[in-house]
């Protein structure tokens, strides 16, 4: 129960934090520095060709009657930089700050290329699934725009379905605040629409795991495959070199594997083809097996 005389925001009013997202030369800093407003340029801009921002630059502003952070992020097309710089980054700046929405910043006027298709995939995979319901399309350079925004969109509504299906237009070189007003505003309605629940560095940590679990995944797998095929290939040898006096145990021995695929190959070569082709399929299971309980251990502790 509020105390007489307290005095709280009411939920219009109430604080809003932004992460700008988006290809290079899109206009996410012309962008940050328009919804935050004022005569100084906050983020510095950028030609279309070079991305000026370094990696993620978080400002807290009062505007109005709400505290806004807007963070600018470097371009998703930068490739001067390591992603894993911007995750770690991106992390850093969630220990403190809670996300109400993404705006994914599109330039009009531009093709729709499967570079812009892909920023959208980008952003579920290294934000995860639930990243969408709080992300929102913002388009940029409304000033070369020349019909209703509705009757652009095009192509751009799939792009906008697969967000939350909410967008909207800037003109940067506009200075009537109107038009960031009516964003905060949808910004406000889009938070509404999931709960009042925000992005958290929960969310962002769980998707992060997910991702080296599945980089670990892929490895382990080319491990296991590429064991189990020097495992078959030493057996057969081996059972061709004990027609040629050499045993199958003397070349896994010599390949430094367990004493159990050593006992496969000794065997094979006294029951023909069929048991040597046993004793292959039986040195890949294996080594399957041990490339499995290592998996399996090693998640364990990851």
């Amino acid at each position: 129960m509020q105390r007489r005389g307290s005095m709280s925001h009411p939920p219009e009013f109430s604080d809003l934090n932004i992460m700008l997202l988006g290809l290079t030369g899109a206009g996410k800093s012309a962008s940050g520095n328009t919804i935050l407003g004022g005569d100084r340029k906050t983020f510095e801009e950028r030609n279309y060709f070079t991305s000026e921002t370094k990696i993620c630059a978080p400002v807290h502003k009062v505007v109005g009657r709400r505290t806004l952070t807007v963070i600018d992020t470097v371009g998703l097309s930068d490739t001067a930089l390591k992603i894993t710089d911007v995750q770690t980054q991106i992390e850093q700046i969630l220990q403190n700050t809670q996300l109400d929405v993404f705006l994914l910043v599109i330039k009009l006027g531009e093709t729709f290329t499967k570079e812009k298709r892909d920023t959208v995939k980008w952003i579920q995979k290294n934000f995860g699934a639930k990243v969408l319901k709080h992300t929102m399309v913002l388009f940029t350079h409304a000033d070369q725009l020349h019909e209703p925004i509705e009757d652009y969109l095009g192509e751009c509504q799939t792009l906008v379905d697969q967000c939350s299906g909410a967008f909207h237009v800037f003109n940067n070189k506009d200075e009537d605040r109107s038009q960031v007003t009516e964003l905060l505003e949808k910004i406000e309605s889009l938070r509404r629409k999931n709960g009042d629940r925000r992005y958290t560095k929960q969310d962002f940590k769980e998707t992060q795991k997910g991702l080296r679990l599945k980089k670990f995944d892929i490895i382990l797998a080319a491990i296991a495959l590429g064991a189990a095929v020097v495992l078959a290939g030493v057996a057969l040898r081996g059972g061709a070199g004990e027609r040629e006096g050499v045993g199958g145990a003397d070349v896994l021995r010599a390949a430094g594997v367990g004493e159990a695929a050593m006992m496969m190959a000794s065997a094979a070569p006294h029951t023909g083809p069929g048991a040597l082709l046993g004793a292959a399929g039986g040195a890949a299971l294996l080594a399957v097996a041990a490339c499995a309980a290592l998996y399996f251990l090693a998640r364990r502790y990851l």
